[in-house]
């Protein structure tokens, strides 16, 4: 399944992103599945809910709402020490990369150290960090069906009342 699939899209506003950039700011490739999305359709709010940030080259950019800020304040939780890490994550030590927040604070992050650029989730409601072997799509997808294995969080879009298509509000600026 894709995520075109079950999102209504407002005001598409497809980007081009310089990803040679983009891939040398984070030392590696973005994933695909999130490169064709960021072409498709851009960054934007799932369901009022999650915000999927526009990539960025330059992650000590401090700029309003960007990419950079999420990763900076994930990166600090995580070195903070203060929330159990699951599973494999007790004594991982990885390179956050923060594609998405939600609107309750949850961080959504790669794991650029891990060549399979694992999923890792800071869920603020049970205040712990738990990883995901999931691709951008698939995780995304999970989200709107309920159906990612093992999550730690709630039922979102049971809680949210998510119908599908859900809506997709494209950011108005590539920096938010």
């Amino acid at each position: 399944m894709d995520i075109a699939s079950l999102i209504r899209v407002i005001d598409a506003r497809p980007r081009t992103f310089d990803w040679d950039a983009i891939a040398e700011g984070w030392g590696r490739t973005p994933p695909a599945d999130y490169i064709d999305f960021m072409h498709a359709v851009g960054p934007g709010n799932l369901g009022d809910y999650m915000s999927i940030k526009a990539p960025t080259a330059d992650l000590g950019d401090d700029g309003e709402f960007a990419m950079a800020i999420a990763t900076q304040g994930a990166q600090l939780a995580w070195k903070s020490g203060n929330f159990p890490k699951a599973g494999r994550l007790a004594d991982a030590e990885p390179r956050l990369l923060c594609w998405a927040v939600s609107d309750d604070a949850n961080q959504y992050c790669w794991d650029l150290a891990d060549d399979s650029m694992p999923i890792i989730v800071f869920d603020r409601g049970f205040l712990e960090w738990t990883a995901y072997d999931l691709s951008f799509t698939d995780f995304v997808v999970g989200m709107i069906q309920d159906s990612i294995p093992n999550y730690a969080g709630d039922q979102i879009a049971s809680e949210l009342g998510w119908q599908v298509p859900v809506t997709y509000k494209v950011h108005k600026r590539d920096h938010w």
